[in-house]
């Protein structure tokens, strides 16, 4: 059983993206016109003339970079405010209106004023904190407000320390949905990021090249840092995903 679901758990994905780039190829043969939509081929010899460029590799390190830089700061201060929700109900009720807002804000409407507001190289970092805080607040606080109550009475019961109570017990049961959160929000964040850069047309990132090939209509070339751009946002949730897997090994284990 086991190994039937492993071998379906290889072959669907496999067969998904043998369909994906069958339907992709007819279409490009069926239009003709590779300025509008290159087959797979051109677009691969495209990627790969950027893994020979340098200025491909300090791109990706910046756009991650700021990808990185935003989520830690955004997950941090998420993590902190849920846990004064959690532990203060008066402050969850007094900084839900505040968490509301900035959650329904349109993100076009937060790009536009933060491009206005501050300068192309900061820009990418401030759209991409202000978009996916209130993803990370939301799902920390569902985390933590769903550990087992009776296990928070039975430490309150025998006055287990709060530090103790957070390490041996929120952090272990908090750490599935958590991760599962961050996996989601961490992809997002690389689309966000790069959309940022586009239109702030910030230096030395993926955005700026991608604008660039679409302004000289070059759709190969943007097809290929699209594809660069797929390939980060499923390693990093690979990673996350990874990472998830080892960590409910080890507490299993223990």
């Amino acid at each position: 059983m086991e190994k039937k679901r492993l071998i379906y758990n290889i072959l669907a994905p496999i067969a998904g993206c043998v369909v994906f780039i069958a339907v992709w190829f007819a279409v490009a043969a069926a239009i003709g016109k590779s300025i509008i939509l290159p087959s797979p081929a051109d677009t691969l010899i495209s990627f790969f003339d950027l893994l020979g460029q340098g200025g491909f590799y300090l791109a990706v390190l910046k756009t991650l970079g700021r990808t990185l830089l935003s989520f830690i700061i955004a997950f941090i201060l998420a993590c902190l405010l849920a846990f004064c929700s959690v532990k203060s109900e008066f402050f969850k009720k007094a900084f839900a209106p505040l968490a509301v807002i900035v959650r329904v804000l349109p993100t076009i409407s937060v790009i536009l004023l933060v491009l206005i507001w501050f300068k192309s190289a900061v820009a990418p970092y401030v759209i991409t904190f202000i978009v996916i805080f209130p993803m990370l607040y939301t799902t920390v606080l569902d985390a933590a407000e769903n550990v087992d109550p009776n296990l928070i009475e039975m430490c309150e019961a025998y006055k287990v320390s709060k530090g103790r109570q957070l390490l041996y017990l929120y952090i272990p049961d908090m750490i599935p949905s958590v991760l599962t959160g961050i996996s989601i929000t961490l992809s997002f964040s690389v689309k966000l990021t790069i959309a940022a850069e586009v239109l702030a047309s910030t230096q030395r990132s993926m955005g700026r090249y991608m604008s660039q090939a679409s302004a000289y209509i070059e759709t190969s070339t943007l097809l290929a840092w699209t594809l660069a751009a797929i390939i980060l946002g499923f390693l990093l949730e690979g990673l996350v995903l990874l990472l998830k897997k080892l960590l409910a090994r080890h507490y299993h284990a223990n």
